[in-house]
């Protein structure tokens, strides 16, 4: 697996801004096991993943805190995993817009660099947590550009977690969550909910991705997820919820990411 750690200028953000890049390549193990991907051969593009981090995180969460690279190699699937700072990966009611971000520019930028599919049903989106979130509100905004996406313990109701005691919530500097809303107590029915891009999206009748999600039975976000599933479900959306015994944790992530791997309809090759 090539390991590419990319900082560029970012026109939609207006700074500096840094992404990690897995591209599944020649290793030892496909050496000496004898297995063999023409991964460079002329025209070959690789299914992509974006994966996107939680609150409190950046780019190099996932590389560090899990096996994602090694389960990417196996899988033929090529990782992008942006820094999203503590955006909830919307465009910021007084900060940057990370939701154009990583809908437009990012993936514009990184396929002239490298050979990443472009097409729906090669490109996949999730995500932890805030992260999560992020996932579920770029495939509803977005629905003709992601085929699946997969929520690990999402943040899904924004609105309810700003009111939330837990400590995951409450550590965030009001000042920063002011930065991200335009107003606190105003979440819920706004465009910032994901049961109103939902309610749209249905009402335009549009060809929605399909759904995964998995939480922690004990994890203090868990509520929230049983409620979307729900909301998804009613609505007839394809959707598959996970549930398993887990907190808030690594432990959790790094395990139940390969479910979301193995979910996806990956190939094993390149593709044209």
């Amino acid at each position: 697996m090539a390991h590419l750690d990319c900082s560029f200028y970012s026109q939609t953000l207006k700074k500096n801004t840094r992404v990690i890049v897995f591209l599944p390549s020649l290793s030892a193990d496909d050496f000496l096991s004898g297995h063999h991907v023409d991964y460079t051969r002329k025209g070959a593009k690789f299914q992509t993943l974006y994966l996107l981090h939680g609150s409190y995180g950046d780019c190099t969460d996932w590389s560090h805190l899990s096996n994602i690279e090694r389960y990417a190699q196996e899988k033929c699937l090529a990782v992008v995993m942006p820094s999203g700072e503590n955006s909830s990966y919307v465009n910021m009611a007084r900060g940057e817009h990370y939701l154009d971000y990583i809908a437009w520019e990012l993936p514009d930028f990184l396929s002239k660099l490298f050979p990443l599919s472009r097409k729906k049903e090669n490109t996949f989106i999730a995500g932890l947590s805030m992260g999560g979130y992020g996932a579920f509100r770029l495939a509803l905004e977005y629905p003709d550009a992601y085929a699946f996406a997969a929520s690990l313990s999402g943040a899904l109701d924004r609105a309810a977690l700003q009111e939330s005691k837990d400590a995951h919530i409450a550590k965030m500097p009001l000042n920063y969550r002011k930065a991200v809303f335009a107003d606190l107590g105003r979440v819920h029915g706004s465009e910032n909910d994901l049961h109103v891009i939902l309610d749209r999206r249905v009402s335009e009748k549009a060809a929605l991705p399909k759904f995964y999600m998995t939480c922690g039975t004990e994890d203090f976000i868990y509520p929230c997820n049983v409620e979307f599933y729900e909301a998804l479900a009613k609505h007839s959306v394809d959707v598959t919820l996970q549930k398993h015994h887990g907190t808030h944790c690594w432990d959790f992530w790094d395990l139940h990411i390969q479910d979301v791997l193995n979910w996806l309809p990956l190939m094993h090759d390149v593709v044209d």
